[in-house]
């Protein structure tokens, strides 16, 4: 019994020498980038961008995969079934990432034991867009034409996203006769909006401002704690009455729970350098998006805190499990 301890020490060092091994011959094999929502959103477009990038570095190929469905929860639990071993990455909105196991009853997979935090990539602010046929110049112009036209203002959302929720704090504190309408991912919604088949929408600032420059969509406010500097003339949500309304969408890289963290730390550590690299923050400054980066560990910190502020939110506005 004495020598146990040696025995356990041992087989420690040997699996601890295995993982570095591992890690230090990846990869060697095709990875592959899965995101939960349909192509053309924001989603998409950071993935793409950044596994252009990142096969670069690595000297690897990097496929993007959509696996869309269910909110994100089809992509999700794939990723959550593929093997721990550094060749399988999820991009994963903010939304995803924090509220969604308080708006589905029973989900597949587990957040916490699933999944490892890699790398917080790209943050945007939400803008409220009127498609041009709604006679409203500002928010409260909107709540207001809501109010006198019940069942006649609709807004696109991907349930639970940051832009639903921004959706129903805005109706839960004006008492709006707002009607969300689901859709797979905030491509399809923008697409209705543009249609006039929807009245509004929250969305990232990022895929707005090409509408907002071509008069296909009126900005009413940005949820945002000061003018986006894409956008000086809109005025805040604080601006149009509504103070300390913030939501600012965010899209991350997690891996499976057992990915060695020597190649957690090296997927992370390039992403980082990607995300700081001059010309790709400009390509995203340029278009309203903020490049961050950061380690696992910040980006683990920063899911915690925004769940608990996120999941509060579900619950203030009433939105019941799925």
């Amino acid at each position: 019994m004495k020598s146990l301890p040696f025995r356990v020490s041992t087989t420690l060092a040997t699996l601890l020498v295995a993982t570095a091994a591992m890690a230090q011959g990846y990869p060697t094999k095709t990875i592959h980038m899965i995101v939960p929502y349909p192509a053309g959103g924001i989603a998409d477009k950071i993935a793409r961008d950044a596994s252009n990038e990142l096969q670069k570095r690595l000297n690897q190929t990097v496929v993007v995969e959509n696996r869309a469905g269910a909110a994100g929860n089809i992509g999700f639990d794939w990723v959550a079934r593929q093997p721990a071993d550094g060749y399988t990455l999820l991009l994963a909105p903010a939304s995803n990432l924090t509220v969604q196991p308080a708006l589905f009853k029973t989900l597949s997979y587990d957040l916490e034991k699933d999944f490892v935090p890699v790398s917080l990539l790209v943050m945007t602010p939400q803008v409220l867009l009127v498609h041009p046929s709604v006679p409203a110049g500002s928010v409260k112009e909107l709540v207001d034409y809501s109010k006198k036209n019940p069942g006649k203002v609709n807004f696109g959302v991907s349930i639970g996203a940051y832009s639903h929720l921004a959706g129903e704090m805005l109706k839960a504190q004006t008492g709006a006769s707002f009607t969300p309408i689901p859709y797979q991912g905030p491509a399809p919604a923008m697409n209705d909006l543009l249609g006039g088949q929807t009245q509004f929408i929250f969305n990232e600032v990022v895929t707005a401002i090409p509408h907002i420059q071509g008069g296909k969509l009126k900005p009413l406010a940005v949820a945002y704690r000061s003018r986006a500097p894409w956008l000086p003339n809109v005025p805040t949500m604080a601006e149009a009455g509504f103070p300390g309304f913030e939501v600012t969408s965010w899209y991350a890289v997690v891996a499976r729970t057992g990915t060695p963290q020597p190649i957690v730390d090296l997927i992370s550590k390039e992403l980082n350098a990607i995300m700081q690299m001059p010309d790709f923050k400009k390509r995203y400054d340029e278009i309203g998006a903020f490049t961050i980066g950061g380690t696992p560990e910040e980006l683990g910190s920063f899911i915690k805190s925004e769940t608990v502020k996120w999941t509060a939110v579900v619950k203030q506005v009433g939105i019941q499990p799925n």
